[in-house]
């Protein structure tokens, strides 16, 4: 019986979840010990008193025991170690056995009686007395040697709850437990000898990248190694722990700020060495946010939260370098937040719109496309600018929903302006690297294109170079089956990033677009105009169409068309406008065949 419960007590400390077949209570075994005394005593009236008392209690210990086991499988997890319930059934359990002991005692008596009767041996009879004092003696020390058992079991128990606490299971390192204890402790030793505490927030740059191409078990390897490493590099007093993820935290107590960038030069340095897993060579680097105490905060809450904060600065400026707090990162922070927060609520609150710039042909005047551009204008902040709201989207994953929203949007728009009588034209939505790499893009397209009764052929698909380069497996898949569909696919920013022209041919793409960085020095400078004519012809040789981007001026209308790029977009032609502003400038393009640029100028918007 005891086993059974230093069995179900480990089982409940150390499974969180705890499941398992019905407690089974060992009423035979129980009976069995006292199955001679209830042949002996039959005719001693005090003797069957006590067995029906030790009846009444096995009935009721049976009762607990299963009511307990009830419980247990219908509420996994309401009974754990220290339990006043577990206590209980043991308590009572010693009080039975106790009257076990009491009856076979008993039982002994009658033997005695009889034994006199009988004029047995007193040798004989003394014997038998002794042997009676060592099987109850035999049965407490059975007793004492199962508590031994149950009490190693919960210490064993006890050991491995305090380990999981405190410890990460993956990397052996402390976790966010004994980090705060640790941080706690290293604060008060600070302030009684006046040292400085840093703590360092790291995080793995493009570990991602890791899981997504080989795996999560390569992924959880590459952890360890980091985890290893960075104990090397550290010293006795140091203190490292995994926060989550591919996040560390280090506390280190250093006399003088020399010793602490020398630490972080040696960090940085050294993260970047390859790592050998398996078959594979892999190389990462690291970000790192530095808050120290006292300048940066008292509390280690609050110097946690400044170090993220760092950290996602020292992210935001390139990676592979260190930040320290500073207290306009908290400002930062707090205006991140906020938002973040009315972003999501905008999103909820279909406050978000779209906007259309139209690409004009710039030989004929025509309109052959039209970008859907995502806007939002909140009640508080005014227009916000997408380079300021759509990594934030992407950073919080509200991306995904806004993004197909948008796709959704801008083909029910456009088939709304065929059926009032305007001509069709390409539509072009920007596509999101995280839309390429965690949502069935293709099935998205799909139902957009369905749901709006609008054909492929006339919806364009703009992605950046990064994108591409990011996750080049997942986005050929992706664009093969785009392509399929009949939709076509644009690299929009071109020469900005990678440039790869093996790429371009790999993905198959229709269109490149120039950036408005090369766009606006024509005219201005000669290297730039260079690179604008370089586009061109690689856009020549590999059969892309190619269109301009921020078209401003009439020198650079009259460049690109002269050098082969005729179709453009900008503020020379027209800004993004509303739908209703975009359908009168189709309405005008179906009546004149023609438009030029200073009729798009002069039109009201």
């Amino acid at each position: 019986m005891l086993d059974e419960h230093a069995t179900l007590y480990t089982s409940i400390a150390t499974v969180p979840l705890y499941n398992r077949a019905a407690y089974s209570f060992p009423m035979l075994e129980l009976l069995a010990l006292t199955r001679d005394a209830r042949e002996s005593c039959s005719e001693n009236h005090e003797c069957v008193s006590r067995l029906s008392d030790l009846d009444d209690m096995i009935g009721r210990l049976s009762e607990q025991s299963f009511g307990l086991a009830r419980m247990i499988a219908e509420h996994p997890g309401s009974v754990a170690v220290g339990d006043p319930r577990l206590e209980e059934i043991d308590a009572y359990f010693y009080s039975v056995l106790e009257r076990v002991v009491d009856v076979r005692l008993a039982a002994d008596a009658k033997v005695a009686s009889v034994v006199s009767k009988s004029s047995l041996d007193a040798k004989w009879f003394t014997r038998m007395l002794l042997g009676c004092g060592v099987a109850s003696a035999l049965l407490l020390l059975s007793l004492i040697h199962w508590n031994g058992r149950i009490g190693a079991h919960l210490r064993r128990s006890l050991k491995r709850l305090e380990h999981q606490a405190r410890y990460d299971a993956l990397t052996e390192l402390p976790n966010r437990v004994l980090l705060g204890e640790h941080l706690s402790e290293s604060l008060v030793r600070a302030a009684a000898t006046g040292q400085n505490v840093s703590v360092q927030f790291l995080d793995l740059d493009r570990f991602k990248d890791v899981n997504d191409s080989l795996g999560h078990r390569v992924g959880d390897l590459l952890l360890q190694a980091v985890a290893r490493r960075l104990q090397r590099l550290l010293r006795a007093t140091d203190f490292v722990a995994r926060y989550g993820g591919d996040e560390f935290v280090i506390v280190a107590e250093r006399a003088d700020a020399k010793q602490l960038t020398e630490m972080l030069d040696t960090l940085i340095h050294e993260m970047s060495e390859p790592y050998r897993i398996g078959e594979h060579e892999l190389y990462l680097e690291a970000s790192i946010g530095v808050s120290t105490y006292p300048q940066d905060g008292a509390q280690p809450e609050l110097l946690t939260r400044n170090a993220d904060a760092a950290l996602y600065v020292a992210k935001s400026r390139g990676r592979n370098g260190y930040q320290f707090y500073e207290p306009e990162l908290s400002r930062a922070a707090a205006e991140k937040l906020r938002l973040t927060t009315r972003l999501r609520r905008a999103a909820k609150a279909s406050e978000l719109y779209l906007a259309y710039q139209p690409q004009i042909d710039m030989k004929s005047g025509c309109i052959v496309g039209a970008e859907a551009l995502l806007r939002w204008h909140d009640d508080e902040l005014g227009e916000v600018s997408p380079a300021v709201f759509i990594p934030l989207a992407e950073e919080t994953g509200l991306i995904q929903s806004i993004g197909t929203w948008v796709l959704r949007q801008a083909c029910l728009q456009a088939s709304a302006w065929v059926r009032s009588g305007l001509p069709p034209v390409r539509i072009s939505v920007n596509v999101s690297p995280l839309q390429l790499e965690r949502a069935d893009l293709p099935g998205v397209v799909r139902s957009a294109l369905e749901d709006a009764n609008w054909p492929a052929e006339l919806l364009e698909l703009e992605v950046t170079e990064g994108t591409l380069m990011r996750n080049a497996e997942e986005a050929q898949r992706a664009f093969r089956e785009l392509r399929e569909l009949g939709v076509s696919i644009a690299i929009d920013d071109f020469g900005t990033g990678y440039s790869s022209l093996s790429y371009l041919k790999r993905f198959s793409v229709d269109r490149i677009k120039i950036d408005r960085a090369f766009v606006c020095e024509i005219g201005r400078d000669k290297e730039l105009e260079a690179l604008s004519l370089a586009i061109i012809a690689i856009a020549e040789t590999l059969s892309f169409d190619v269109v301009a981007e921020g078209v401003e001026l009439d020198v650079q209308r009259e460049f690109l068309v002269r050098h082969g790029c005729t179709v453009a977009q900008g503020f020379l032609f027209s800004p993004a406008v509303s739908p209703e502003a975009l359908a009168q400038l189709l309405g005008k393009t179906a009546v004149a065949s023609s438009l030029s640029a200073a009729t798009f100028r002069g039109f009201a918007l």
